[in-house]
């Protein structure tokens, strides 16, 4: 999925008027698949072990991946200088799509 939007975000970005940051997408996108992988993984651990803490898990895990973002990401938006609609689109379209597979997954391991 993150795929297949990641190639539906670069051929939207041009019609709408915004320069293609091909390096700070690639590592947007990048960042976020992996993240979200990672804390899947974690949360699959975590329910195994106590799915009590599940939903604390996840909420734990979101406020880590914006720490990352604003220490390893955020920098580099400040040097490119883009747009505020730039950036959002950028970072938070990726993010939003993360986001969705996460807790989609959460409601899954939550069901069994």
């Amino acid at each position: 999925m993150m795929t297949g939007l990641f190639w539906l975000h670069t051929f939207a970005i041009n019609p709408l008027g915004f320069s293609a940051q091909d390096e700070l997408l690639n590592a947007c996108y990048f960042f976020n698949t992996l993240i979200a992988l990672v804390f899947f993984f974690l949360l699959l651990f975590v329910s195994k072990q106590d799915p009590s803490i599940l939903g604390w898990v996840f909420l734990l895990t979101s406020g880590i991946k914006f720490f990352l973002f604003f220490t390893l990401i955020y920098p580099s938006f400040q040097i490119e200088g883009l747009l505020p609609k730039q950036e959002f689109l950028t970072f938070f379209i990726p993010y939003v799509a993360a986001m969705a597979l996460e807790i989609d997954q959460l409601i899954r391991i939550l069901n069994r």
